[in-house]
């Protein structure tokens, strides 16, 4: 029982491998077929062949016969020896000439016993003799069963002839036509699972050919397709990533913004109250008023920061656009903030040798070189030298006497960030003004840097030196 089921299992996984393998199913089909007209092909000569065989055997003889009838008529009495036994060498016959009163007799009867015989008699006479004489002959005939008897020896040589030929044929068949279908097959799988590194050049003028020749085109096209969303994905993420990094800097923005107008506000809200109850030292509002002015101030300031930079965010890159002197500029911005300096006892080093001409808008570069050079001013000591460097490449604004916290770096540029946690408005600003550097640089296409030097800290805007800078639109709207 459990070889049966072993058999049945074998039996099983085999129709399973045939069922699912196109070469076994041509190898087996054309072999099955080429085996069985081998065998219809021998079949019939087997069956006809013997008897039209028997039938050309005795047209043959008859016809040796007649023609040996012709021949005697012309010959004369003595002479039919000669002409009888080549007659009867050639058809292995026994010849039988005479005429009632003598008969001779030519040929060896003894080797036709084995083989059918057919006897004919004809009356014939000679050159010279008229009388009549009777010719008798006997000439063996193959019988078909003979040949019948050849095939069937040759039987299982003619069935390996075949097996081997069917087999060969079949191989080859399959081979011809199946391995170009798994060619394209195996494409065809590489294809569903979208992989494109792979050719199918079957060099065929057939319909295989063309149908290769499909699938390698549609493969090519559906790369370049693939490829072309992959980098439309890859710019939709990064949008998206950009998209959602404005979005939290913007809530943050305005997170802190927020935080920052509370601040003071809630000092005028609590030094109004304490004015109008005339609380402490606040029965003198003229005495007060100085002070409240000054948190009006810091707040319009910062208001107006926060102005300057919505609209930068919501307008992107101004229109009025025009060809600047640098040194004039930054020489016109030195001149406002010289007071700023006189009163800290600071000396400001000019480099501005060298004409420099970039595009851009006057007012908004006015601002970065403001902001960069009265940071540079209030957060250095007093009596401490500041140093401006202007070059093609790039303007350098250069104090001596104090360092930044290399971790604070990274963060010079992020809104409301100042390196000083207590936000002393004595000791800093709101934290606008190189965000607002940064943003300013940014639209213009160019870069911003803070790093500490040797001397103190610098803070270099690095831009082209060509007169003819198409500005840089990341940051319009």
């Amino acid at each position: 029982m459990r070889s049966l089921k072993l058999y049945e299992g074998w039996g099983t996984d085999l129709g399973t491998k045939l069922n699912r393998s196109l070469s076994a199913k041509v190898f087996l089909g054309v072999a099955g077929l080429l085996i069985l007209c081998c065998l219809v092909i021998y079949g019939s000569i087997l069956l006809f062949l013997p008897k039209s065989y028997t039938v050309v055997a005795s047209q043959r003889v008859t016809e040796g016969i007649q023609q040996l009838t012709d021949t005697l008529s012309q010959t004369t009495y003595g002479e039919i020896g000669t002409v009888i036994e080549t007659f009867c060498q050639e058809y292995q016959a026994t010849v039988t000439v005479g005429n009632g009163t003598d008969s001779q007799s030519y040929g060896q009867a003894a080797s036709n016993a084995e083989k059918e015989a057919m006897s004919t008699v004809t009356e014939i006479s000679f050159a010279d003799q008229t009388g009549p004489f009777l010719l008798t002959v006997t000439a063996p005939v193959s019988p078909g069963g003979e040949l019948t008897a050849a095939f069937g020896d040759l039987l299982p040589f003619l069935l390996l002839l075949i097996l081997l030929i069917a087999g060969l044929g079949a191989l080859l068949c399959s081979r011809v036509l199946v391995r170009p279908i798994q060619d394209l097959s195996q494409a065809a799988r590489r294809l569903a699972d979208l992989d494109m590194t792979w050719s199918c050049p079957l060099g065929r003028a057939d319909e295989l050919g063309d149908l290769a020749r499909s699938l390698h085109t549609m493969s090519r096209r559906l790369s370049a397709a693939m490829t072309s969303l992959e980098e439309a994905n890859q710019v939709l993420q990064e949008d998206m990533a950009r998209l959602t990094l404005l979005s939290q800097q913007r809530r943050d923005f305005f997170a802190a913004a927020s935080h920052e107008l509370k601040t003071p506000l809630t000092i005028l809200k609590g030094q109004v109250e304490s004015m109008v109850w005339g609380i402490g030292q606040y029965k003198n509002p003229q005495a007060i008023l100085p002070e409240t002015l000054r948190e009006v101030e810091h707040m319009e300031k910062l208001v107006k920061e926060i102005l300057d930079i919505s609209k930068l965010e919501m307008e992107g890159y101004p229109d009025t656009m025009e060809s600047l002197s640098l040194p004039a500029l930054v020489s016109r911005v030195g001149e406002e903030l010289l007071p700023f300096a006189k009163a800290k006892d600071m000396t400001l080093h000019w480099n501005l040798a060298e004409p420099v001409t970039v595009t851009g808008n006057a007012s908004l570069l006015e601002k970065v070189v403001h902001n960069l050079l009265s940071n540079a001013i209030r957060h250095a000591p007093s009596g401490a030298p500041v140093w401006v460097t202007l070059s093609p490449q790039f303007l350098r604004v250069e104090n001596s006497g104090v360092r930044i916290p290399e971790e604070d770096l990274p963060f010079l540029f992020t809104p409301f960030y100042r390196v000083e946690k207590s936000r002393n408005k004595a000791t800093g600003g709101s934290g606008l003004g190189l965000y607002l550097v940064h943003a300013i640089a940014t639209m213009h296409g160019f870069s911003c840097q803070i790093q500490n030097t040797d001397r103190g800290v610098a803070a270099t805007l690095r831009f082209s030196p060509r007169s003819d800078r198409a500005p840089c639109p990341a940051n319009q709207k």
